[in-house]
């Protein structure tokens, strides 16, 4: 059935700035079942008379000779109090993300941008509360970045968006598999390590060397005995049902492909002896 927009919902207010043409193209009508309003603004113009108005979001194409980018969110974070901005930008993504990431933007999208990624990034930052907290950058360089996440679901889906971004150089497809595997053994990082407890903290690497792409997740639990994923479909290769009927008897919610889908979408796969912390490795090949 075709979800229909609810018109009586108060519309998603979006502040878009310097938004070229190809830009303003792709912004979505609606999100969810509400309608999107937006107001287009300069970066000389950011100011608090200007803006009096809270906005659900701010969209800012910072690829502007005007004005620095670092600079940029400082006015508009001052300005617009409780900005979630989301960060528009054609520079490396290696050496942006680091900056951008310590002035607190709520995600970055590298060009050429994908409609269908901003759509949902977007609906990301309206629905998402209490956010500032949730993703904090501890060290950062063009090949090294480390974050603590934390164990909220919002959280998680932030992150894998900001690192699906900084994972652009690869082909499309390889990107999502990266994505991907990263995403679901965040998830069950956060699931199982920190029993979705939003004081407890998951801890990220990134490093990008000439020959790879390495993640390393460590989360705060006990960690696990591959000897004691009967619930798991990496314990039943080759009955993909089994592992769904013991979740079920368990009460255990459906699910449980994440070890697996990333074992098949990265090179290398390491875990601790604990168990509570992975590194996901992807070579690096040439792709048209």
């Amino acid at each position: 059935m075709e979800m229909v927009s609810d018109f009586s919902l108060a519309p998603v207010k979006v502040l878009v700035i310097d938004a070229r043409d190809d830009l303003q193209q792709m912004l979505p009508a609606t999100l969810g079942q509400r309608q999107v309003s937006y107001e287009y603004a300069h970066a000389s113009e950011i100011s608090a008379s200007r803006f009096p108005i809270p906005f659900d979001a701010v969209i800012a194409d910072i690829d502007t000779p005007d004005l620095d980018d670092v600079e940029l969110l400082k006015q508009v974070r001052e300005q617009i109090i409780d900005s979630k901005i989301i960060v528009i930008s054609s520079a490396h993504n290696g050496r942006i993300v680091p900056r951008l990431l310590r002035q607190n933007a709520f995600s970055i999208l590298i060009r050429p941008v994908i409609s269908n990624r901003l759509s949902e990034v977007l609906e990301l930052a309206i629905e998402s509360s209490n956010w500032e907290d949730d993703l904090e950058l501890l060290s950062g360089t063009s090949q090294w970045v480390q974050v603590r996440i934390a164990c909220k679901l919002q959280a998680a889906e932030r992150a894998a968006f900001l690192f699906y971004e900084v994972s652009s150089e690869f082909g499309p497809a390889e990107i999502q598999e990266l994505a991907t595997a990263f995403r679901e053994l965040l998830l069950n990082a956060i699931e199982h390590g920190g029993r979705s407890d939003p004081e407890q903290s998951i801890y990220v690497n990134y490093v990008w060397t000439e020959t790879s792409i390495v993640f390393y997740i460590r989360d705060p639990g006990p960690g696990f005995s591959f000897g004691n994923l009967e619930h798991a479909a990496i314990a039943h290769p080759d009955q993909p049902t089994e592992h769904a009927e013991i979740r079920e008897k368990q009460g255990i919610r459906p699910g449980g492909f994440g070890i697996l889908l990333a074992k098949n979408y990265v090179d290398e796969l390491i875990y601790s002896e604990r168990g509570n912390e992975v590194i996901l490795v992807k070579h690096r090949r040439k792709f048209q």
